[in-house]
């Protein structure tokens, strides 16, 4: 089950209600306990903002969606076969992550991905590579091979962001982790 898309709790808001700090509260005022507790708090963020990071940055690798009838996101759409995959149909889910919440464009690309029958997903992935290829200044015949790799890591970064999502700790669930380590 894909989770819903949400604006995940930012560190700030997390420190803020767990230990009572203010955006504005002197470094040199934190206790030992209270810096554990912020980097905890950093650490429970972390992989899922760095999965978002990963996501966003593969579709940089890809051209910016421009006015021409036949640009490289028709040319994809064409190739995979799902509209899925449209500026204006992923344009909002990209946004979000841009402000830090992947979890919606992971799961229209995961969408995308799992729309495409095996032809179509062998022509995205040519076009992809030859984009790829073209902007690397490589040889023309590695792009196939680039396009899949594109592909795959987006399904494998796409699901781990997923899952990261799914899974991603609470306060207390890493309060109750550490103590439950803590008390082995």
């Amino acid at each position: 089950m894909v989770p819903a898309v949400h604006q995940p709790e930012s560190l700030t808001a997390y420190l803020r209600q767990h230990l009572n700090l203010t955006p504005d509260f002197a470094a040199g005022q934190l206790s030992v306990e209270q810096i554990a507790d912020i980097a905890l708090l950093a650490t429970a963020h972390s992989a899922h903002y760095a999965a978002t990071s990963h996501l966003l940055s593969l579709v940089a690798g890809l051209p910016i969606p421009s006015d021409e009838p036949k640009d490289f996101w028709f040319q994809l759409w064409q190739a995979s076969g799902t509209p899925v995959l449209m500026p204006t149909n992923v344009k909002g889910q990209i946004l979000r992550a841009l402000d830090g919440d992947g979890a919606g464009l992971a799961d229209q690309l995961l969408t995308a991905m799992t729309d495409m029958n095996s032809e179509e997903r062998t022509a995205a992935a040519a076009l992809i590579g030859q984009h790829l290829a073209d902007h690397a200044g490589l040889p023309e015949n590695e792009g196939p091979g680039l396009g899949e790799l594109w592909l795959r890591d987006v399904d494998i970064t796409a699901w781990r962001l997923l899952y990261a999502d799914r899974t991603r700790p609470t306060w207390e669930s890493q309060t109750a982790f550490r103590n439950g380590w803590k008390n082995v």
